[in-house]
């Protein structure tokens, strides 16, 4: 003869209250899940309108520099000695003007055809800068121009080049002035920015090679990447937001833009990736923390159901 408590008919209402109590959680986990989505959704859209006001704060920093150049050039072709083309006067200009302003590398005057005529450092040898972007484009606008990632010929570093020709009576380029900015300056300014952990600001020029790439700049800054996903993205749309796998395999969500709007910042691209383990964060542990809220009541409903189905349904079947 069976127990109460192994009666055929307890035990099968027994499993009906169990199979209620699990109906009854599935829509709570259906809400659940479905409003983890939402909130990662969320997540991605802040972190990526938070990334583009930190990608527009880092490119203002980095035009600043530029604008800077631009300024000191402007006011170097004016100078006599750069004009005159005495090496001498303008190797000694140049001398001190690299002492003043240490994020320079060096600093020189090409004639038209892109031979050395005075720098600083003094050239052990000639040099000639008609390959250089910076010298052609300067040539052919006749205004500033910014050059490429580059070795310095003169100074041997890794440099960013500004150029700006010294016209003539007639109008026509005699000269091109040039600022070699030190890249490790570049790499300093997004060193200075707070960001969140796995973060990287890369800065790129017109042809996609990094100028900047922080952290890790050593092992960067001088590789082309033109077909990587994320420079493809930067230099066909100057601003916006994306997700992508970055050059180290982690995958981010990225904002980008150039240092502005006219013709010759729009050469210089800027981007801040955030890993999306960082992004989607706080929406994650509200998902663990959820579940495992409705984990604990239903182990609770489950253990009500059994245990309080025994005690109630025992009395009905005896009575």
């Amino acid at each position: 003869m069976h127990s109460w408590f192994h009666h055929p008919r307890l035990s099968s209402l027994r499993a009906r209250l169990v199979l209620l109590v699990l109906l009854a959680v599935i829509p709570a986990l259906g809400l659940i899940l479905y409003t983890a989505a939402a909130q990662r959704r969320s997540a991605a859209i802040d972190a990526q309108e938070n990334l583009l006001r930190l990608v527009k704060v880092a490119a203002a920093n980095q035009r600043q520099t530029s604008e800077g150049a631009r300024q000191l050039l402007i006011a170097l072709a004016q100078m006599p000695e750069n004009r005159s083309g005495k090496g001498s006067e303008c190797n000694q200009l140049l001398a001190n003007l690299l002492k003043q302003y240490r994020v320079y590398a060096g600093f020189g005057v090409v004639d038209a055809a892109g031979n050395s005529i005075c720098s600083a450092p003094v050239a052990t040898k000639p040099v000639n800068a008609t390959d250089r972007a910076y010298f052609r484009l300067a040539k052919e606008t006749r205004d500033f121009a910014i050059g490429e990632y580059q070795i310095g010929r003169v100074t041997g570093k890794a440099t960013l080049n500004f150029g700006y020709p010294i016209l003539d009576k007639a109008g026509q380029v005699q000269a091109v002035v040039v600022a070699a900015l030190d890249i490790a300056w570049l790499d300093q300014l997004a060193a200075e920015m707070k960001l969140p952990d796995g973060s990287v600001v890369t800065v790129t020029d017109r042809k996609g090679t990094i100028l900047v790439r922080y952290p890790d700049s050593q092992n960067w800054v001088g590789k082309s990447m033109p077909n990587a996903p994320m420079t493809k993205v930067v230099l066909s749309q100057k601003e916006g937001t994306a997700e992508a796998m970055s050059l180290d395999g982690v995958k981010r969500l990225y904002a980008f833009t150039t240092l502005g709007s006219g013709a010759v910042d729009q050469d210089i691209h800027v981007r801040i990736g955030v890993p999306r383990t960082v992004a989607f964060a706080e929406a994650n542990r509200l998902l663990v923390q959820n579940l495992l809220g409705l984990g604990c009541v239903t182990a609770l409903a489950l253990t009500a159901a059994w245990v309080g189905g025994d005690v109630f349904l025992t009395r009905s079947i005896r009575f």
